[in-house]
């Protein structure tokens, strides 16, 4: 008897040993990315090459999904406002590591991404009770509202002849018709001084706007703020109005490229969606199938994945003919050292040939 219990213990901190160990490899907030930039500065890549004719809804961009994730880490607080339930409470804890690591989307500051050639920004909003502010947030709070809009203002203050699009995807835990929810977050642009280069939704439709009208000739930056507020305000343009942003929602890359495709054809013929800004959402979503699930651990992190399948799609026979119609290409890890010049010279050749094609 005394034999048998020596070895069902002997079992039993086995597996008590090899779930620790597990769990302690699931929680390692360990993202095995570079967080290299690219030697090349993009700073001004839109005065140096681009056509003031061309119409800002063709012009291809390199765009950051979940922009401004890279202060994620293991001290972050998660938001209840924006998380899924798994990543709040006690089980929230337990997979905190893994969680983070399949939140964090970006490695580098506004500044960075904006050096790098990134010219679209998802952005995710929501007010953290704790530090009492609006921060970005993508299930975890990431960075102050408030320093991030700082720094874009700092670029457009010292890089004439580029122009930003600023796209306010979610503001969590707010309602969108009220006007005192719309009035604090409008008060982040205005303090940090980015509405002074904010082009106006009274003067022309999205659809006649040119490059040389954002930026006054490359006389001065630009700015064109989306929002999903329901507001009259002249800053901010109306998101359902002007913009066509579809999710994949998938996680094999085969799938994700066939969702482009087909979102590809069925906004061809239709005039529209095409007097829109258009966007490519290339980004891998973690499925929580079996399946899924093996893979975000295959790939480790959020990251990873996202550096093998940027690399998977610009590579691709098709990448190009995608551009013709969705030309903001928004990614997870968009300034990987690795891509940034490939793409960028992607980029600046398709905006180049774009004025005979207008």
């Amino acid at each position: 008897m005394k034999k048998l219990i020596k070895k069902l213990l002997k079992i039993l901190f086995f597996v008590f040993l090899i779930t620790f160990m597990l769990l302690s490899l699931m929680n390692a907030p360990i993202f095995l990315v570079s967080n290299q930039a690219s030697d090349n500065d993009y700073s001004n890549w839109m005065s140096e090459n681009l056509e003031t004719s061309l119409f800002i809804k063709d012009i291809a961009m390199l765009g950051a999904h979940d922009a401004f994730s890279h202060e994620i880490n293991l001290s972050s607080h998660v938001d209840n406002k924006a998380s899924d339930s798994l990543m709040q409470g006690f089980i929230g804890r337990v997979i905190k590591g893994f969680s983070i690591r399949q939140s964090k989307t970006q490695v580098h500051s506004a500044n960075d991404l904006l050096k790098s050639g990134v010219r679209y920004f998802d952005i995710r909003l929501s007010y953290n009770e704790i530090e009492d502010e609006y921060y970005t947030v993508h299930n975890y709070f990431s960075s102050r509202l408030f320093d991030v809009l700082q720094e874009i203002n700092h670029f457009l203050e010292n890089n004439n002849g580029e122009f930003l699009i600023l796209d306010i995807q979610h503001t969590y835990g707010v309602n969108y018709s009220d006007e005192d929810d719309f009035a604090r977050v409008k008060k982040y642009f205005f303090d940090s001084g980015i509405l002074d280069y904010a082009y106006v939704n009274n003067i022309k439709p999205l659809k006649e706007i040119t490059y040389g009208d954002i930026t006054s000739n490359k006389s001065q930056a630009g700015v064109i703020i989306m929002s999903k507020f329901q507001t009259d305000d002249e800053y901010f343009w109306d998101y359902e109005q002007n913009i066509r942003s579809n999710w994949p929602n998938e996680d094999e890359f085969e799938k994700i490229l066939d969702y482009l495709l087909l979102e590809s054809e069925s906004i061809k013929s239709n005039m529209e969606i095409m007097n829109k800004f258009r966007v490519m959402q290339a980004v891998a979503t973690m499925d929580l199938s079996v399946g899924g699930v093996l893979r975000s651990f295959g790939s480790w992190s959020l990251l990873n994945r996202a550096k093998e399948f940027n690399h998977y799609l610009i590579e691709h026979e098709e990448f190009e003919n995608l551009l013709e119609v969705l030309p903001i290409i928004m990614l997870d890890y968009a300034s990987e050292d690795d891509l940034i010049d490939d793409i960028m010279d992607i980029v600046i050749d398709f905006n180049q040939d774009l004025k005979e094609k207008q």
